[in-house]
Protein backbone atom coordinates (compact mmCIF):
# COMPACT_ATOMS: atom_id res chain seq x y z
CA UNK A 1 0.00 0.00 0.00
CA UNK A 2 1.47 3.19 -1.07
CA UNK A 3 2.02 5.78 1.91
CA UNK A 4 -0.25 8.88 0.93
CA UNK A 5 2.21 11.18 2.18
CA UNK A 6 5.11 10.20 0.37
CA UNK A 7 5.83 12.92 -1.39
CA UNK A 8 4.61 15.69 1.00
CA UNK A 9 7.02 18.00 2.92
CA UNK A 10 6.81 17.96 6.66
CA UNK A 11 6.56 21.70 7.10
CA UNK A 12 4.15 24.46 4.55
CA UNK A 13 5.96 27.03 2.78
CA UNK A 14 4.97 30.25 4.20
CA UNK A 15 5.82 32.01 1.23
CA UNK A 16 3.03 32.73 -1.81
CA UNK A 17 3.58 31.78 -5.76
CA UNK A 18 5.04 35.19 -6.14
CA UNK A 19 7.67 34.73 -4.00
CA UNK A 20 8.41 31.49 -5.03
CA UNK A 21 8.90 32.96 -8.32
CA UNK A 22 11.10 36.02 -7.17
CA UNK A 23 13.51 33.55 -5.10
CA UNK A 24 13.64 31.62 -8.75
CA UNK A 25 14.38 34.44 -10.16
CA UNK A 26 17.49 35.43 -7.56
CA UNK A 27 18.47 31.78 -7.97
CA UNK A 28 19.02 32.24 -11.71
CA UNK A 29 20.87 35.68 -11.32
CA UNK A 30 23.05 33.85 -8.77
CA UNK A 31 23.86 31.83 -11.65
CA UNK A 32 24.96 34.72 -13.54
CA UNK A 33 26.80 36.36 -11.09
CA UNK A 34 28.90 32.96 -10.15
CA UNK A 35 29.69 32.37 -14.16
CA UNK A 36 30.90 36.13 -14.54
CA UNK A 37 33.37 35.56 -11.38
CA UNK A 38 34.63 32.32 -12.54
CA UNK A 39 35.15 34.30 -16.15
CA UNK A 40 36.93 37.33 -14.37
CA UNK A 41 39.28 35.12 -11.86
CA UNK A 42 40.88 33.79 -15.37
CA UNK A 43 41.15 36.75 -17.21
CA UNK A 44 42.29 39.01 -14.39
CA UNK A 45 44.79 36.86 -12.63
CA UNK A 46 45.93 35.49 -16.22
CA UNK A 47 45.92 32.09 -15.78
CA UNK A 48 43.94 29.06 -17.58
CA UNK A 49 41.02 27.52 -15.66
CA UNK A 50 43.45 24.34 -15.83
CA UNK A 51 45.83 26.28 -14.08
CA UNK A 52 43.18 27.63 -11.60
CA UNK A 53 41.80 23.76 -10.87
CA UNK A 54 45.29 22.92 -10.40
CA UNK A 55 45.95 25.38 -7.90
CA UNK A 56 42.34 24.23 -5.92
CA UNK A 57 40.43 27.37 -7.01
CA UNK A 58 37.68 26.63 -9.02
CA UNK A 59 36.29 23.90 -6.64
CA UNK A 60 35.88 26.34 -3.28
CA UNK A 61 32.66 27.99 -2.67
CA UNK A 62 31.92 31.40 -4.20
CA UNK A 63 33.49 33.56 -1.15
CA UNK A 64 36.74 31.68 -1.87
CA UNK A 65 36.30 32.57 -5.37
CA UNK A 66 35.46 36.16 -5.03
CA UNK A 67 38.49 36.41 -2.23
CA UNK A 68 40.65 35.18 -5.17
CA UNK A 69 39.23 37.47 -7.64
CA UNK A 70 39.71 40.55 -5.33
CA UNK A 71 43.48 39.43 -4.52
CA UNK A 72 43.80 39.29 -8.55
CA UNK A 73 42.69 42.46 -8.98
CA UNK A 74 46.29 43.78 -8.16
CA UNK A 75 47.36 42.12 -11.57
CA UNK A 76 45.06 44.91 -13.39
CA UNK A 77 47.30 48.26 -14.56
CA UNK A 78 44.22 50.29 -15.43
CA UNK A 79 42.73 52.17 -12.09
CA UNK A 80 39.36 52.64 -13.09
CA UNK A 81 39.16 48.64 -14.22
CA UNK A 82 40.78 47.19 -11.22
CA UNK A 83 38.42 49.44 -9.20
CA UNK A 84 35.31 48.01 -11.34
CA UNK A 85 36.54 44.70 -10.55
CA UNK A 86 36.83 45.50 -6.98
CA UNK A 87 33.20 46.83 -7.20
CA UNK A 88 31.68 43.73 -8.65
CA UNK A 89 33.09 41.85 -5.32
CA UNK A 90 31.96 44.07 -2.95
CA UNK A 91 28.20 43.65 -4.51
CA UNK A 92 28.88 39.73 -3.92
CA UNK A 93 30.46 40.62 -0.63
CA UNK A 94 27.39 43.20 0.60
CA UNK A 95 24.78 40.48 -0.31
CA UNK A 96 26.29 37.09 1.30
CA UNK A 97 24.14 37.14 4.51
CA UNK A 98 20.76 37.32 2.81
CA UNK A 99 21.82 34.86 0.24
CA UNK A 100 22.88 32.13 2.76
CA UNK A 101 19.77 32.77 4.53
CA UNK A 102 17.45 32.45 1.46
CA UNK A 103 18.98 29.44 -0.07
CA UNK A 104 20.39 27.71 2.53
CA UNK A 105 17.97 28.59 5.39
CA UNK A 106 14.43 26.82 6.53
CA UNK A 107 11.93 29.45 5.69
CA UNK A 108 9.02 29.65 8.33
CA UNK A 109 7.10 31.65 10.65
CA UNK A 110 9.00 34.48 12.59
CA UNK A 111 7.62 36.61 15.61
CA UNK A 112 8.81 39.29 16.42
CA UNK A 113 8.75 40.11 20.43
CA UNK A 114 8.50 44.09 20.44
CA UNK A 115 5.28 44.39 18.43
CA UNK A 116 4.03 41.05 18.16
CA UNK A 117 3.76 40.74 14.80
CA UNK A 118 4.25 36.94 12.85
CA UNK A 119 5.54 37.22 9.42
CA UNK A 120 7.65 35.28 6.74
CA UNK A 121 11.67 34.70 7.01
CA UNK A 122 14.21 32.48 6.56
CA UNK A 123 17.04 31.80 8.82
CA UNK A 124 20.35 29.34 9.30
CA UNK A 125 20.97 27.68 12.17
CA UNK A 126 24.65 29.04 12.78
CA UNK A 127 22.76 32.67 12.36
CA UNK A 128 19.14 32.38 14.02
CA UNK A 129 19.75 36.33 15.26
CA UNK A 130 19.17 37.41 11.56
CA UNK A 131 16.24 36.46 9.81
CA UNK A 132 15.71 37.63 6.03
CA UNK A 133 11.95 38.58 5.92
CA UNK A 134 10.31 37.48 2.62
CA UNK A 135 9.08 40.96 2.20
CA UNK A 136 12.99 41.92 1.83
CA UNK A 137 12.85 39.64 -1.10
CA UNK A 138 12.36 42.50 -4.06
CA UNK A 139 15.30 44.54 -2.42
CA UNK A 140 17.64 41.19 -2.83
CA UNK A 141 16.96 40.58 -6.49
CA UNK A 142 17.61 44.49 -7.53
CA UNK A 143 20.94 44.09 -5.64
CA UNK A 144 21.67 41.01 -7.50
CA UNK A 145 19.94 42.27 -10.93
CA UNK A 146 22.91 45.25 -10.55
CA UNK A 147 25.44 42.70 -9.26
CA UNK A 148 24.94 40.70 -12.76
CA UNK A 149 25.04 43.77 -14.91
CA UNK A 150 28.50 44.79 -13.51
CA UNK A 151 29.75 41.34 -14.03
CA UNK A 152 28.50 41.35 -17.24
CA UNK A 153 29.93 44.67 -18.60
CA UNK A 154 33.28 43.38 -17.18
CA UNK A 155 33.06 39.62 -18.84
CA UNK A 156 31.97 41.71 -22.25
CA UNK A 157 34.94 44.13 -21.49
CA UNK A 158 37.80 40.97 -21.75
CA UNK A 159 35.67 39.45 -24.42
CA UNK A 160 36.85 42.64 -26.18
CA UNK A 161 33.31 44.17 -26.84
CA UNK A 162 34.13 46.97 -24.21
CA UNK A 163 31.96 49.65 -25.55
CA UNK A 164 29.15 47.07 -26.19
CA UNK A 165 26.14 48.10 -23.85
CA UNK A 166 23.59 45.46 -24.49
CA UNK A 167 20.41 45.63 -22.88
CA UNK A 168 20.02 41.91 -22.35
CA UNK A 169 20.92 39.32 -24.55
CA UNK A 170 20.49 35.45 -24.33
CA UNK A 171 23.28 32.81 -22.90
CA UNK A 172 23.67 29.84 -24.86
CA UNK A 173 24.84 25.98 -23.52
CA UNK A 174 28.11 24.94 -25.99
CA UNK A 175 31.14 23.73 -25.43
CA UNK A 176 33.48 27.29 -25.41
CA UNK A 177 36.04 25.28 -27.52
CA UNK A 178 33.72 24.34 -30.15
CA UNK A 179 32.29 25.93 -32.96
CA UNK A 180 28.90 27.02 -33.27
CA UNK A 181 26.47 23.88 -34.79
CA UNK A 182 25.34 25.77 -37.90
CA UNK A 183 21.92 24.35 -36.51
CA UNK A 184 22.11 26.04 -33.55
CA UNK A 185 22.97 29.09 -35.17
CA UNK A 186 19.86 28.96 -37.69
CA UNK A 187 17.62 28.07 -33.91
CA UNK A 188 18.92 31.78 -33.24
CA UNK A 189 17.92 33.23 -36.42
CA UNK A 190 14.92 31.75 -36.46
CA UNK A 191 13.56 32.88 -32.20
CA UNK A 192 14.96 37.01 -31.89
CA UNK A 193 14.63 37.97 -29.12
CA UNK A 194 11.95 41.21 -29.56
CA UNK A 195 10.71 42.92 -27.04
CA UNK A 196 7.22 41.95 -26.49
CA UNK A 197 8.24 38.29 -26.19
CA UNK A 198 9.06 39.66 -22.29
CA UNK A 199 6.89 39.27 -19.96
CA UNK A 200 4.97 42.57 -19.15
CA UNK A 201 5.44 42.64 -15.67
CA UNK A 202 8.89 42.77 -15.48
CA UNK A 203 10.36 45.82 -14.49
CA UNK A 204 14.08 47.32 -13.65
CA UNK A 205 15.15 45.83 -10.91
CA UNK A 206 13.86 42.38 -11.76
CA UNK A 207 15.23 39.66 -13.62
CA UNK A 208 13.68 40.28 -17.49
CA UNK A 209 11.68 37.00 -18.83
CA UNK A 210 9.96 35.47 -21.42
CA UNK A 211 6.12 35.37 -21.55
CA UNK A 212 6.32 32.37 -23.09
CA UNK A 213 9.12 29.79 -23.98
CA UNK A 214 11.26 29.67 -27.17
CA UNK A 215 9.81 27.03 -29.70
CA UNK A 216 12.76 23.73 -29.49
CA UNK A 217 13.14 23.91 -32.96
Amino acid sequence: MSDPLEFVPVYLSPLTDKQHAQIGRIAVLWGQIEYFVEILMAHVSHLSWDELTAVGVTEKPIGAKVLFLKAATARIAEVELRQRVREFCESIDDTKVARNHVFHGIWGWRGDKKSHRIFPAARKTSDPSRPFKASQLAVLEKRLCKSARLGGNLAMHYWGDPDTELKYCRFFHHGDKEAIPQWFSRWSARNPVPCDALDRTSKAGQLPRLDAPFPER
